[in-house]
């Protein structure tokens, strides 16, 4: 049986289309990779770099780190905002806000002292004492 031209380009095209939602889905993967760590090493990092998390290599990147609820409340615009602590301190050294509305259910049921795992993302911060993690998923 032959092969005709149409049938070719055909299967190409296909494994193109295979070849391309393999690679997207690499990438996806590839940016969604989380970086374990603590709070107080961030922290750390984010002194070193004179308050600015620009300069961070972890900024804008996912990371992963276990901490304590220092305070919950809302902030201006209605989310949920964790201030939060290494597990070993109780110095505010991150605050946290919300991936999705799930999860802002979720923060703005957290109490004081809660323990918890998050994954957020570092966010901008410059100046303050404190560093802004967002779009976070919190693991109890």
């Amino acid at each position: 049986m032959k092969t005709t031209r149409t049938t070719r380009t055909a299967r190409a095209v296909t494994t193109a289309c295979i070849a391309a939602s393999l690679v997207a889905a690499a990438s996806l993967c590839a940016a969604q990779q989380e970086t374990k760590t603590t709070l107080t090493k961030l922290h750390q990092s984010y002194e070193k770099q004179g308050r600015r998390a620009h300069g961070m290599p972890e900024y804008g990147k996912r990371v992963q780190f276990a901490a304590v609820v220092v305070e919950a409340s809302d902030s201006f615009g209605g989310s949920a905002v964790i201030r939060a602590a290494d597990v070993r301190g109780n110095e505010e050294l991150a605050r946290l806000t919300p991936a999705d509305d799930a999860q802002n259910r979720k923060m703005g049921e957290m109490r004081s002292g809660a323990k918890f795992t998050a994954s957020c993302e570092v966010g901008f911060a410059m100046g303050s004492a404190y560093l802004t993690m967002k779009d976070c998923v919190i693991r109890p």
